[in-house]
């Protein structure tokens, strides 16, 4: 071998050898950000997973105040409707004791046959004992 040649090939072992080392360099680099990028997806996910029960906690939350706005606007609609069922009552207490007949209590306040029975009976009983206490 001419010493052309044993240099050639020392020159080619050694640049193949620099090559293998900064390719193995190169690869831990690459493993370590692999390890880096597989601890922020991990990061990420449990975020990910934190933030979808905050959702759907805060959805719950959502879903019992709409429940409880609407049961507080059917309370307020059931004494609004009471409060006018009252007003129909006192009314027709009035008219009895005016002397208004039964029918004339269902067709003006709205009352049932037997609502108007009732007041008009009771009428009745307070004129008679308005009559015995004078």
């Amino acid at each position: 071998m001419t010493p052309a040649l044993i240099i050639s090939v020392t020159f080619i072992v050694m640049l193949c050898g620099c090559m293998l080392a900064m390719s193995v360099h190169v690869l831990r680099k690459v493993q370590r950000l692999q390890e880096r990028l597989d601890n922020d997806m991990r990061a990420l996910r449990g975020e990910i997973t934190a933030v979808s029960r905050g959702a759907v906690g805060l959805g719950k939350r959502v879903k019992k105040v709409q429940d409880t706005l609407q049961d507080t606007r059917r309370r307020q609609e059931d004494l609004e409707n009471k409060d006018m069922g009252d007003v129909a009552i006192i009314h027709a207490s009035k008219l009895a004791l005016m002397g208004a007949p039964t029918e004339e209590l269902v067709s003006t306040c709205g009352l049932s046959k037997a609502e108007a029975s009732l007041l008009s009976l009771m009428a009745a009983r307070s004129k008679a004992e308005g009559r015995h206490a004078a």
